[in-house]
């Protein structure tokens, strides 16, 4: 009988044995401006070398901008992923058509490379006509306590001001950020997960050739704000970037895990509409010119030109083995 269990144990480790692994749930929901409205849900699996992501994402786009949009940057559609870093690969899953393809993970260098020579090397960058007047950005604890997603909270306040003016055409104007932070003690479960997600990011970015450690939690939304940026066809308007020493010591101030990240970004300006001068560029800036003739209602003026709300659902700690990072049976490789 000794015997029995004896194969039957060694077997179970031969087949692929189990270990501390971390799952973590959340939701988004962005509202970009005269573009539409992008919720996603998405639930991660990983250990020290495995990432498995499911991304559930629905994106409503207003008006010929928001449509395109929708076919490019923020499409709508169930999506899978699997980092594998011993082995170098990413599988993009997709559910619907029950197909996968398999890549290398690339290197940073080479999509610089490849960047620098659709760019040409001679290129220089242009000298900016914005000058800085203030910028400001702090950190407010308010007391406040409560209870998200069985989380006990305490909420805090980011904001971020920036006033600047074009010293080419004289406009001036103000950009804003707003964030509302729920942050929860640091469990033994949530220390867990983040030593495990630092474990696995440090090899991510070793895999990808860059000696640094990713960011953890995108407080100030700045991945929202390049695609932002990246569909704003206006020229002449600053992006908004606080003096990073400054920002480090007021970050400092949130004690715990962020588990809801509720920001609103707005940019006025005393010129009351793009000119055509101004419209170019952009990622879809082709489209925007059209746009921007159009006069605002005085809702949509008040709206900001970038709201998110990020929601932790569930994190802690769970044992995974190999059949959990598996290509999902059913699946055929595309091509």
């Amino acid at each position: 009988m000794k015997k029995r269990i004896l194969i039957l144990a060694l077997a179970a480790a031969l087949t692929g044995s189990a270990s501390a692994g971390v799952i973590k749930k959340t939701r988004s929901e962005v509202a970009f401006k005269g573009f539409g409205r992008l919720t996603m849900t998405q639930a991660t699996k990983l250990v020290p070398d495995k990432q498995w992501t499911d991304t559930q994402s629905d994106f409503k786009g207003k008006g010929l901008l928001g449509g395109l949009a929708g076919k490019t940057v923020l499409r709508s559609g169930s999506f899978g992923e699997i980092l594998d870093l011993p082995a170098l690969t990413v599988t993009r899953l997709n559910p619907k058509k029950m197909e996968y393809t398999v890549e290398p993970i690339k290197k940073f260098e080479e999509d610089k490379e490849a960047r620098e020579e659709e760019k040409g090397k001679e290129e220089k960058p242009e000298e900016s006509d914005i000058k800085i007047i203030r910028s400001e950005f702090k950190v407010v604890e308010t007391g406040e306590t409560g209870n998200l997603n069985g989380f006990p909270t305490t909420k805090y306040v980011v904001s971020w001001i920036v006033d600047w003016e074009n010293v080419r055409t004289g406009e001036k104007g103000t950009n804003s950020l707003t964030t509302d932070v729920l942050a929860t003690p640091v469990s033994a479960a949530i220390a867990g997960a983040r030593e495990e997600e630092t474990k696995f990011y440090k090899g991510y970015m070793k895999a990808i050739g860059l000696d640094q450690e990713k960011l953890s939690g995108d407080v100030l939304g700045s991945s929202w704000m390049s695609i932002l940026e990246g569909m704003n066809a206006a020229k002449g308007r600053p992006g908004i970037s606080p003096d990073a020493s400054k920002a480090a010591g007021e970050m400092g101030k949130i004690k715990g895990y962020p588990v809801l990240i509720d920001g609103k970004y707005f940019v006025t300006s005393d010129k009351p509409k793009e000119s055509e001068e101004s419209s170019g560029g952009g990622l879809l800036g082709g489209l925007a010119k059209k746009a921007l003739k159009k006069k605002p209602s005085a809702a949509e003026a008040a709206e900001p030109a970038l709201a998110y709300r990020i929601e932790t659902l569930e994190m802690g700690m769970k044992d995974l083995g190999a059949p959990d990072f598996e290509i999902p049976a059913g699946f055929k490789k595309k091509g």
